[in-house]
């Protein structure tokens, strides 16, 4: 379901094919490494030199996607433009798309990556507000322009801070909150493989309290107040 919104975006100029092997770009990669440039990029300045269907002669290109050549389909990064955008936690957020590579936005084996799949969800779905990790930021650029490309209208976006393992060493997982006394699902929750997570609810808190901290993931009144549990227990507990 996904190809004709990734060939939507190559026929209006936001994206394109680009045909060049994984061998290819190894060596592209340990050249410029050899030059001094550790982190090269896929991006508006590299993709003049490689081997995409803004490069080759469009006859070559169509003879290559008949002849059923491997590709991938990445969005065409603007160059030296200022993406902005409104997150519900950070305020504005302004990103320059010289600092961007052009991300694979469909497949080699036919399969989208979550960069497009997530935005034609959302957008098929309604979706309203978008609330995901921080981890997640660095990719919102990319997701406010294929917003704009397709022409639809953005989500709310509200990046929360991650929540730390209690030791402060990565991110919480569900096995270290079992391990080191700090519950990640709400209720006990059991795998199809038969491992038991515990919850708040079974480990004693109140509802109100797990509530009250839900409120403070990734926000803060800017005051001393620490407990709202009272006027959020009246809005979601009626």
């Amino acid at each position: 379901m996904y190809r004709p919104y990734a060939e939507e975006l190559v026929k209006n100029d936001k994206a394109y094919y680009a045909f060049d092997t994984p061998e290819e770009l190894d060596a592209v990669r340990e050249q410029a490494k050899q030059m001094g440039m550790p982190n090269w990029q896929y991006n508006s300045v590299t993709r003049v030199s490689l081997k995409n269907s803004l490069t080759l002669p469009a006859d070559e290109v169509a003879r290559k996607l008949a002849a059923g050549d491997p590709y991938v389909i990445r969005m065409k990064m603007p160059r030296n433009h200022d993406v902005r955008f409104e997150d519900e936690i950070r305020g504005w957020v302004v990103v320059n798309t010289n600092n961007l590579d052009d991300k694979v936005l469909f497949k080699s084996d036919g399969m989208p990556t979550y960069h497009l799949a997530n935005i034609v969800d959302d957008h098929l779905m309604e979706i309203s507000h978008v609330i995901r990790g921080e981890e997640w930021l660095p990719s919102a650029p990319l997701h406010v322009l294929l917003y704009e490309a397709f022409g639809w209208t953005a989500p709310k976006f509200a990046h929360l801070p991650l929540l730390l393992r209690p030791d402060g060493n990565g991110k919480l997982s569900k096995r270290d909150g079992d391990r080191l006394g700090f519950p990640v699902f709400p209720l006990n929750w059991t795998t199809a493989e038969g491992e038991l997570y515990s919850g708040y609810r079974e480990n004693g808190y109140f509802k109100g309290a797990f509530i009250n901290m839900l409120a403070f993931l990734g926000w803060n009144p800017g005051t001393t107040q620490d407990i709202f549990v009272g006027r959020i227990s009246k809005r979601f507990y009626p």
